[in-house]
């Protein structure tokens, strides 16, 4: 009997000493009542009425208790609440605590506060070593600047980073929200870091990523995954994309698309950065613009090219700088710079342009493009101008100048073109029969040449003309060609030349 007296008192130290190397024993501070009870080696306490436990810096309050003296383990009922260290606060309706591993587990409308948000849910499991806080059943989390719900969630009470997972939502308190799938958050920072498809909605934008961070009190983004920042205004993406919402400034890098909603206008580029409030938009690197017309769509490429998108001054232009390509259905140019008036229809060419129009190709020192209802109407040159056409039997009409304005018909045929100083032209006379009977070869100063179908029809001159016919018979020499004349159709792109050389060609359906 001695023998299993001593067997017994070794065992309970045995217990004892290893409660206090896994974790100090609970201290009974406080009770209104306490009835121990000895069961099988295992010693239970009850404890009534303003309960307090201590272990360490923590501290347990309760209206109801049973200790497990022996296991180290608490059972918590009524108005439960654990404090540790005066930094972290969590109650609830009832609590299993486990002295040794020094873990909680408390259920009934708890609620974590640690000084910087406070934690409503269910069910909650917290470990007082790591300070980690775990639920599964979801939660929803208060700080000043926001709330935040989600059905799992990992805390850390000292790190303050937050890893919550499923039906993730975020909602500011002037109306900005999140909404993600799983989402780290630090509650300190007021930085959310996504791993996941997001969507963060402001009053004045919506983003759309699925990794980077966002601050939600500067509403600054940095985003690292392919994103998307929508207004009513634009649609801007990128594989990486900077985005400060108050100052509307969006940097973008890889495969970048702005698109511009109610004008149309769609552009692409390697690189690009936009000033909402300036209205600017630059993209640099394979860059080119698709503007959607009613019946047709015009595209450009160049090095650079400038969007400019004033709202109070209904200002709506486009800037392209260096290598500069332009396709249309009736319309193919190059030239070293370019200016759109996109509310006007007007395009301006720079340094040297050249464009070709149906069977015609017009070349000067700059042009200016006007259209009307997106089809050609007129074209004004200025400074060592040339237009050549060809007839229907192959000849190259021509004409040369300081200024020509050109004007089309509505299949964006020559209808008229006005030459103001230093006129020369060549045109082809072809009878009835459609055969060529000669040409003319016209010097005047200023002279206006209508055409039909490519042939001149009629043609007026202002001053004194000098004009040579010429029978087929005696054409030799340079007689057929003006100084300067050089038909450069091979020179002449088109849609697919556009898209190879931005590498574009899966983007967009070929005509």
């Amino acid at each position: 009997m001695r023998y299993k007296g001593w067997i017994f008192l070794v065992f309970l130290l045995s217990l004892s000493l290893f409660a206090q190397a896994q974790g100090q024993l609970l201290q009974v501070i406080r009770a209104d009542s306490l009835n121990g009870m000895q069961q099988e080696l295992i010693m239970r306490k009850t404890l009534i009425g303003r309960v307090l436990l201590q272990q360490g810096t923590t501290t347990l309050y309760c209206d109801q208790a049973v200790l497990n003296s022996t296991t180290n383990n608490v059972e918590a009922y009524g108005h439960v609440r654990i404090i540790q260290a005066d930094t972290v606060t969590i109650t609830g309706d009832t609590a299993l605590y486990n002295g040794n591993m020094r873990q909680a587990y408390i259920s009934g409308r708890v609620k974590l506060d640690d000084h910087t948000i406070l934690l409503n849910t269910p069910k909650l499991d917290y470990d007082l070593n790591s300070k980690m806080a775990i639920y599964h059943s979801g939660a929803k989390i208060i700080d000043k600047k926001s709330t935040l719900t989600s059905r799992e969630g990992f805390y850390n009470t000292v790190t303050k980073n937050f890893l919550f997972k499923e039906k993730v939502r975020v909602i500011d308190k002037d109306g900005g929200s999140v909404k993600a799938d799983s989402l780290k958050y630090n509650t300190a920072s007021k930085e959310a870091y996504f791993i996941a498809p997001t969507q963060i909605i402001t009053k004045k934008d919506t983003v759309i990523t699925s990794r980077g961070f966002y601050n939600t009190i500067s509403k600054v983004s940095n985003f690292t995954g392919r994103s998307t920042a929508k207004t009513d205004e634009y649609i801007l993406t990128a594989d990486t994309l900077f985005y400060d919402s108050p100052t509307q400034i969006g940097v973008a890098k890889g495969k970048v698309e702005f698109i511009s909603q109610k004008e149309k206008v769609i552009l692409k580029g390697d690189n690009g950065r936009y000033a909402g409030k300036t209205g600017v938009t630059r993209v640099y690197g394979h860059a080119w613009m698709q503007n959607i017309m009613e019946k047709d769509t015009l595209y450009l490429t160049a090095d650079t090219l400038v969007s400019v998108n004033i709202k109070k001054d209904s200002i709506r232009k486009l800037f392209a700088y260096k290598n500069v390509l332009i396709y249309k259905s009736d319309l193919s140019g190059r030239c070293d710079s370019l200016g759109y008036n996109v509310q006007d229809s007007i395009i301006h060419f720079y340094q040297k342009p050249i464009l070709w129009t149906q069977d015609s190709q017009s070349q000067a020192d700059s042009i200016s493009l006007f259209m009307g209802n997106q089809k050609l109407k007129e074209m004004r040159l200025r400074g060592k101008s040339f237009v050549i056409s060809i007839d229907s039997a192959n000849h190259f009409n021509q004409i040369k100048g300081r200024k020509i304005w050109v004007h089309f018909k509505e299949d964006s045929k020559l209808n008229r073109v006005n030459v103001e100083g230093n006129g020369e032209s060549i045109y082809y006379v072809i009878g009835d029969k459609k055969v060529t009977t000669g040409l003319n070869r016209v010097e005047c100063s200023r002279m206006n040449l209508f055409f039909e179908d490519n042939k001149v029809k009629k043609i007026a001159f202002i001053t004194k003309p000098e004009a040579k016919f010429v029978p087929p018979k005696e054409w030799k020499g340079d007689l057929q060609e003006l100084d300067g004349f050089r038909w450069r159709i091979s020179e002449k792109p088109s849609l697919q030349t556009i898209l190879k050389r931005v590498e574009y060609q899966d983007l967009v359906k070929k005509p």
